[in-house]
């Protein structure tokens, strides 16, 4: 009994499936559109889907001291990497490197390196980075650096 139940509801599956096939043959452009739209939408959502994975790969930048982070963000001002304007990102540092401090640490020097503290007495190295990680991640130290003003 319980066969024939499955047997039952795969045929009728398979003839709606097949009628929704029909019907959007005899539909004509409407149907191409509809594929055309969702085969659009799926390419900008693995785009997107691509995008947070890249931006997952970045180190985090919360064990990264004030020292670190301005030390980072003058090796990205000297290599020309970040995307907003240069003179914002020199303000910024212009202005945290002012704090008491900063720039005697041992952190601001790795930082002017390319090399952000991630805990546990680890770094991770700019150099590692290339293209839009690299950019991605100074863009996050520029906003990180304004929020430590």
């Amino acid at each position: 009994m319980r066969m024939t139940k499955t047997v039952a509801a795969l045929v009728l599956a398979a003839g709606l499936a097949g009628t929704g096939a029909a019907q959007a043959q005899s539909w004509g452009s409407i149907g191409k559109d509809a594929l055309s739209s969702a085969t659009s939408s799926a390419t900008s959502g693995a785009k997107s889907a691509g995008m947070n994975m890249v931006g997952s790969m970045l180190p985090s930048l919360s064990s990264a001291s004030t020292s670190n982070v301005a030390g980072i963000l003058g090796y990205c001002v000297q290599n020309n990497v970040l995307q907003s304007s240069t003179s914002t990102a020199s303000s910024v540092l212009n202005n945290l490197t002012q704090k008491p401090g900063v720039t005697s640490s041992s952190a601001y020097s790795a930082g002017q390196q390319g090399l952000l503290q991630t805990g546990d007495n680890q770094m991770f190295s700019l150099a590692n980075l290339k293209g839009q990680l690299k950019t991605k991640l100074c863009n996050t130290v520029l906003s990180k650096a304004q929020s430590l003003l």
